[in-house]
């Protein structure tokens, strides 16, 4: 199958793929914080405390842009800044106790919403969708 012939079919899966994420964000009432926000902190949450400039090159995203997202989540009380252990001149930014416990929220928020959907779906559709999770997996850590 050539590319162009399955231009119409990627577009659609591009398309399904992020009205999932957009409804599960709904859902969760997690869209008090912007997209960029709820990554951030995600990335915090699982990769641990890190610079400004280290979650700017992870986000691909210009370390201002990055320091107007950690001053915004700062402010909200989600995150806090940290000099470094070993290098006075480094400040870290991780997640407060409110931040982890909005994450915990969201997550179990999300999680329900979404095994309540799936478990609405027939016995067949559910395994297909899960063999298309792993695959998606795959994409993804190309």
């Amino acid at each position: 199958m050539s590319v162009k012939t399955i231009e119409p079919a990627v577009i659609d899966f591009m398309q399904a793929i992020g009205m999932l994420v957009r409804r599960t964000r709904n859902e969760s009432h997690a869209d008090a914080l912007s997209m960029t926000e709820s990554v951030v902190m995600s990335r915090l949450a699982s990769d641990g405390p890190a610079t400004i400039a280290a979650l700017a090159r992870a986000e691909a995203m210009r370390p201002q842009s990055m320091g107007a997202t950690i001053a915004a989540l700062e402010e909200l009380g989600l995150v806090a800044r940290t000099p470094h252990a070993t290098d006075g001149r480094r400040i870290l930014i991780d997640l407060t106790s409110k931040g982890r416990q909005l994450r915990k929220e969201t997550r179990a928020a999300k999680q329900m919403w979404l095994s309540q959907a799936i478990a609405e779906l027939e016995e067949s559709e559910r395994a297909t969708l899960f063999k298309a999770g792993a695959l998606i997996r795959k994409l993804a850590e190309r």
